[in-house]
């Protein structure tokens, strides 16, 4: 018994190899350009953190303004820097919690795969048809591959293993 065989009792292995399918068109590995990264998550909570206190700053000089305004002029103007100071929070929250969206949100990863070439959608299917044709010949191929290995083992195969009549049901 050679050595092939002596590892798997039960006969030869059969391996199966898979052909790469011809419609697939696989693109070479892309290097990332570093503008399109995004920032470290440190740097973006501190840019955002800064942010954040600039403008509840802002919000204190409305409150400051107001009382000035009422103060210098008891004018309805006072209201106004009230009604920035009282929108600023929200608009700050919403800010900080963006976080930084400029470049890096969409990254195309390499080695990206295309799978239609064509625009027109009746080419489109035409191609989508012959390449289901072709994985169905492929399936059709390995499955006969696989039966008539089947049938070679059943013949010719390993039968140390079997319950014979002749060795008294020892094996």
């Amino acid at each position: 018994m050679n050595r092939k065989n002596q590892q798997n009792p039960s006969g030869p292995r059969i391996q199966l190899q898979r052909a790469a399918p011809e419609h697939v068109i696989a693109e070479p590995m892309a290097s990332q350009n570093i503008t399109t990264l995004p920032d470290n998550p440190e740097i973006d909570r501190a840019h955002r953190l800064s942010r954040y206190v600039w403008q509840m700053a802002f919000r204190v000089v409305c409150f400051v303004g107001a009382v000035l305004i009422w103060s210098a002029w008891h004018s309805w103007i006072a209201v106004l820097p009230i009604v920035a100071a009282a929108v600023v929070p929200w608009v700050a929250v919403v800010l900080a919690n963006a976080g930084n969206r400029t470049g890096g949100d969409v990254v195309r990863p390499g080695g990206a795969v295309e799978l239609y070439d064509a625009v027109d959608p009746h080419l489109r299917d035409e191609q989508e048809d012959a390449r289901a044709q072709a994985y169905r010949a492929e399936q059709e191929r390995l499955r006969d591959q696989a039966q008539r290995a089947q049938e070679d083992w059943q013949r010719n195969g390993d039968r140390s293993r079997v319950w014979t009549a002749r060795n008294g049901g020892r094996r």
